[in-house]
């Protein structure tokens, strides 16, 4: 294993030469920085992880075909072993600030090979989640637009405008995206806030005769826990992103930390909570037959049940823009990995381009946004069910990924310390990332155990499909080997500049 020299903690410039006009956007001006906040960074996690997608989409699977009633106890034990990920991944935060977080972390950690294996790895997984996740803004879009305005338009037209808009924030910049996604986010927490109040006045059962019997360890512990802590784990994903806007950040040994840490206990104690409280409305007894039966309906009928008043069409409405703002985060997360790949001429220098006054990945956000629309067209063409196959398939697969990315990362964050010796703490440095690998190693075991479920796919499809996250894995491998004996001055330039902008800014030059 090689060693990259560890980075000293990333210093501010005090000031910023202005850049020159001429270049216009193909140069690295750098992403802006001090530009997000705890709050910022809070609602791009948050969205990223899509409550309402969660409510809506994957309580009914966990109840239905996973630990049943023990669903919220689930929720439980996945904030519990990512918050114990947490304290290495934000230890190194501290250390290294860059746009591309785990492969910067692999790369300090495991190598510069196993680091751009990272990169590959991350990259595919992300896409994959947010091409499922246009999938299901195509549907829900349809679902609720079509019959309103009389018009029967295909599902991707809707994902279409969908990917413009987004491609839009996206070279806007992170901040008027957090100003949206703020909206969005605060919207879906809302009526899932609003569903857990009414739980508690609810006919069907009083709240005298609530039960704590979901967070019994007999009774969490019992059916199929895997398919649970499987969807449980899915639910938090996007709270690693907080490191991915280190760069942007102010003051990110403390920002990236706060927001990293308030995320994951936000979403758990807002899964936990609300689960308990609508499955004790609806009938401890009764829940996990209504979860079967109704299956994706699940959160509509339960909202009509306990609050009546065709309040389900707000769930239809707001499931559209809650899905559209996961997409948003996935479109930064993904071209700021690129970004940070070509800013480091390690694969295309213009995706290392950034606008002069915005300061955004704008051409990685075009690269982004033409990946995606290629698997969109893909589905279109085969006229296969947006939801059913693109939604279900790519972000099964993409949640296999970035469960591999996180286990990878932790391994890598566990080696880093013990050759550094920046950090001594042993909870933070020792204890706490060998908790975090065996946690996350019982995830992804579990995740491939659970393969139909994910995928709704079996046998050699289940397994055709598993590959593709394995092969991004070894293409970047493949890759960095190639880098090292055929193309040395590149592969040097693996683990440069991963604190912001330590190399260069390339030259203006043509395409």
């Amino acid at each position: 294993m090689e060693n990259v020299t560890a980075p000293v903690p990333a210093r501010r410039p005090t000031t910023t030469a202005p850049p020159s006009p001429e270049a216009g956007g193909r140069r690295n001006h750098g992403l802006k920085e001090n530009t997000l906040g705890v709050p910022s960074i809070f609602f791009y996690i948050i969205a990223a992880a899509s409550p309402l997608t969660v409510v809506v989409a994957l309580f009914p699977i966990i109840i239905g075909a996973g630990n049943g009633v023990g669903m919220p106890g689930a929720f439980v034990i996945a904030a519990v072993v990512l918050m114990i990920f947490a304290v290495g991944y934000v230890a190194m935060s501290r250390h290294v600030t860059n746009a591309g977080a785990f492969y910067a972390y692999v790369t300090l950690g495991l190598g510069r090979v196993a680091g751009l294996g990272s990169a590959s790895l991350a990259i595919f997984a992300y896409n994959a989640i947010q091409a499922g996740l246009y999938g299901g803004f195509g549907y829900y879009a349809a679902e609720l637009l079509n019959p309103a305005l009389g018009i029967s338009l295909p599902w991707w037209v809707y994902a279409f405008v969908g990917l413009l808009l987004c491609l839009g924030l996206g070279v806007q910049g992170v901040h008027s995206g957090a100003r949206v996604l703020g909206v969005f986010m605060t919207l879906e927490v809302l009526m899932i806030t609003v569903l857990s109040v009414f739980s508690l006045f609810g006919d069907a059962v009083p709240v005298s005769e609530f039960s704590f019997e979901p967070f019994n360890p007999s009774v969490v512990l019992a059916g199929a826990l895997g398919v649970a802590l499987m969807f449980a784990h899915a639910s938090f994903i996007g709270f690693e992103g907080s490191a991915i806007y280190g760069e942007e950040a102010r003051d990110p040994a403390r920002t990236i930390p706060r927001a990293t840490y308030l995320s994951i206990a936000f979403m758990g104690v807002l899964y936990a909570v609300s689960g308990w409280l609508i499955m004790n409305a609806l009938g401890l007894n009764d829940v996990v037959a209504i979860a079967t039966e109704t299956g994706g309906n699940f959160i509509f009928v339960a909202s009509d049940t306990i609050i009546g008043h065709n309040i389900s069409l707000l769930f239809q409405i707001l499931i559209v823009t809650a899905t559209f703002a996961a997409i948003v985060t996935f479109h930064n997360n993904v071209s700021r990995y690129l970004f940070s790949l070509g800013r480091q001429h390690l694969v295309w220098k213009p995706l290392g381009w950034t606008l002069p006054r915005r300061q955004t990945p704008w051409v990685a956000s075009i690269v982004q946004s033409l990946m995606v629309g290629v698997v969109i067209v893909a589905f279109a063409i085969a006229g296969q069910d947006p939801f059913a196959t693109l939604f279900t398939w790519a972000t099964g697969i993409g949640t296999i990924g970035v469960i591999a990315s996180q286990l990878v990362a932790g391994i890598a964050i566990f080696v880093f310390f013990r050759k550094s010796d920046v950090d001594k703490r042993p909870w933070n440095t020792v204890i706490a990332p060998l908790l975090a690998i065996v946690g996350l190693s019982g995830f992804f075991i579990l995740t491939l155990n659970s393969l139909d479920v994910l995928l709704g796919v079996q046998g050699a499809t289940a397994v055709l499909m598993v590959s593709l996250v394995f092969l991004a894995l070894l293409g970047g491998v493949a890759y960095g080997l190639y880098l090292r004996f055929f193309a040395p001055d590149r592969y040097e330039l693996v683990g440069k500049a991963l604190n912001e902008r330590d190399l260069e800014d390339p030259a203006p030059e043509a395409v």
